[in-house]
């Protein structure tokens, strides 16, 4: 019986410090502290967002405020395949990371909600609840291996929300 216990234990303590080491996922893999996925109506407005070979997220507007709701629609204008992803500077490491092992042959998906991965010349969409709280910044970016590195992200800080009139 003792041993059984320590085997369980043994094959369980991986699964927890893979946990672990989500510090910035709440409420299951859903909801981060920088915003979570959001239903299409819920959207205020539609940001379009140019992703180019060139290595640039070009936005038609850029003034985003926490706990707004935006459609990003998301059109790959080159002809490499490219993400586009939100999230805040801790998602960035984890995510590059695990880019990065991806390309190492480790098979690596995308489940939160907050990734879009396209192909050259293909549009998706992503909608996006952004966290409520003055001052958070928020990471755009693709973690396509060299890219980031390239000069594939912008930063931007989330203005006050609107006084509610």
């Amino acid at each position: 019986m003792q041993y059984q216990a320590i085997f369980l234990l043994a094959l369980l303590l991986p699964v927890g410090c893979a946990m672990a080491q989500q510090p910035h996922a709440i409420d299951g893999p859903q909801g981060f502290a920088f915003g979570q996925p959001a239903a299409a109506e819920e959207a205020s407005r539609t940001i379009h967002v140019d992703a180019s070979d060139k290595m640039q997220l070009q936005f038609d507007a850029m003034d985003i405020r926490a706990g707004e709701v935006v459609k990003f629609i998301v059109h790959n204008r080159g002809q490499a395949r490219h993400e586009f992803s939100i999230g805040d500077e801790a998602f960035g490491r984890q995510h590059l990371s695990a880019m990065r092992q991806q390309m190492s042959g480790m098979a690596h998906q995308h489940h939160a909600g907050n990734v879009l991965s396209l192909e050259g010349g293909q549009t998706g969409t992503m909608v996006w609840r952004f966290a409520a709280g003055k001052g958070k910044t928020v990471l755009f970016a693709c973690y396509i291996p060299g890219h980031f590195q390239a000069g594939m992200y912008r930063r931007h800080v989330l203005l006050p929300p609107l006084a509610a009139g």
